[in-house]
């Protein structure tokens, strides 16, 4: 891959790597959270706060977020862009 001129790197990244990865990692533990509070609300026919369906759309939300987040890291991190 060429590398990116550093006014395209500040658009294209915003923060440094290491924000990106720390973003990823929160997405990806929610994101199960979210999915299990899902699954309980829906076995206890109860309202855990959300609708059942709302927390599998959140937790769905959250998991594609810390893909592109990682993605984003991932991409940061092989242009060496630092912030």
């Amino acid at each position: 891959m060429e590398n990116i001129s550093k006014e395209l790197q500040k658009s294209l990244f915003g923060r440094g790597a290491e924000w990106w990865a720390r973003a990823s990692n929160i997405s990806n533990i929610l994101a199960p959270i979210c999915l299990i509070i899902g699954i309980l609300g829906d076995a206890m026919n109860r309202t855990l706060g959300l609708e059942s369906m709302n927390w599998f759309i959140m937790a769905a939300a959250l998991w594609l977020a810390g893909l592109s987040a990682w993605h984003i890291a991932y991409s940061a991190a092989k242009e060496g862009y630092k912030k």
